[in-house]
């Protein structure tokens, strides 16, 4: 793709004001350009061009399977037609443009260099890579309050939803009732444990970003209601300390 779609996203990421509470994280509407919006839209694919993420080996038994996934390494062998496959490989290369996760790292710089703050006070270097993937979150999908794993630098979602009439389903923000609680992130924590501040609205051509830190608590409310369902566009930035 893309280089005008690219440079639209840089744009209004790079620009996007970071909301400090109840952790740093950005949320920008009119992400994409309306007609490339569409066109997301009328690629996305039907539920058989996806794998359960629960099958594909990256989650652990527990995991629901009411969570779809299709990332590019599967791309070849999906259920996608020759030029719907063609345009998702586009965007995953797109997005892992070295120009893309630059803005992105660069968004959030201040919080990934003092998460990787040495106690001496310096900064050794990093490594940094990133995955991008589509997920499809079915009607019984939920997610309790967490933080990322340790491997994430920054988790960046696109939603892609017809209309913003299920504006509820979107990535919820937590404040743990116990003020101060941290967690190092893995296990999905219990809704009663938390303080439901604000749901990013799942709402037509909408991103939000956050850094991965100690106290970024966020899930998926209880979806209530049949038949609905959320797609998303995934980015995620990911490093560790260079050998």
């Amino acid at each position: 793709m893309f280089s005008d779609v690219k440079f639209h996203l840089i744009y209004n990421i790079a620009n996007a004001p970071i909301r400090s509470y109840p952790f740093p994280h950005i949320y920008v509407r009119d992400v994409f350009p309306e007609g490339f919006f569409a066109e997301l839209r009328q690629n996305l694919p039907a539920h058989d061009g996806y794998t359960v993420l629960q099958d594909s080996g990256r989650v652990g038994k527990g995991y629901s399977r009411a969570r779809l996934s299709l990332f590019p390494a599967d791309l070849d062998k999906s259920n996608l037609q020759p030029a719907q496959r063609d345009f998702w490989r586009r965007v995953f290369e797109t997005l892992g443009d070295g120009e893309f996760a630059a803005c992105v790292f660069d968004r959030f710089r201040a919080q990934i260099e003092q998460r990787f703050m040495t106690s001496d006070g310096t900064r050794r270097g990093l490594k940094v890579w990133h995955e991008t993937f589509l997920m499809r979150d079915l009607d019984t999908y939920s997610l309790g309050p967490h933080t990322d794993n340790a491997a994430k630098l920054v988790s960046m979602l696109f939603y892609m939803p017809p209309d913003d009439s299920a504006a509820e389903l979107g990535t919820a923000l937590y404040v743990p009732k116990e003020r101060g609680y941290t967690h190092e992130g893995g296990p999905h924590l219990e809704f009663k444990d938390f303080d439901h501040v604000f749901t990013v609205p799942y709402a037509r051509n909408v991103v939000t970003a956050f850094p991965k830190t100690a106290a970024c608590f966020h899930g998926v409310e209880p979806v209530k209601g049949a038949n609905k369902q959320r797609d998303i566009l995934f980015f995620d930035l990911k490093g560790k300390f260079k050998d």
